[in-house]
């Protein structure tokens, strides 16, 4: 007799900015049920939480104060370093852009991005076999 796996994902959100935090929370669990979103203001909240649990996915702000999104990237992988991570940002640029890739941390995406693609971006992190059967 098997154990029925649990089918829920968890996000760490980090976002300093209120309404960001909100909107992109509301866009998480709307584009998925399966998902429980905690949300960390700053980059030491977000440390904290990463430490206390492992999370599927982590996804963060780029201008966080005391640090910013990159460098706390870089030490919640060296915490976990499987977590799948998005870097959000307000501010895209080339250079944070080579950045990213150069670091291989993550995905990187504008906080521009419209809310279906942020959906998706987010599935295929957290359900890639339900995408692969649906396709």
């Amino acid at each position: 007799m098997g154990i029925a796996q649990c089918e829920y994902r968890s996000i760490l959100l980090v976002e300093d900015n209120e309404v960001d935090a909100y909107l992109t929370y509301n866009v998480l669990q709307e584009s998925e049920p399966k998902i429980a979103v905690e949300i960390a203001s700053t980059a030491e909240e977000g440390l904290t939480k990463v430490r206390k649990r492992p999370y599927d996915l982590l996804i963060c702000d780029y201008r966080l104060p005391g640090m910013n999104g990159l460098s706390f990237l870089k030490l919640a992988r060296k915490i976990r370093a499987t977590m799948p991570v998005i870097l959000l940002t307000g501010y895209p640029s080339q250079e944070l852009e080579a950045q990213v890739i150069h670091h291989g941390l993550c995905t990187y995406l504008s906080k521009a991005v419209d809310a279906q693609t942020l959906s998706r971006v987010i599935k295929e992190v957290l359900f890639p076999h339900e995408l692969a059967i649906s396709v």
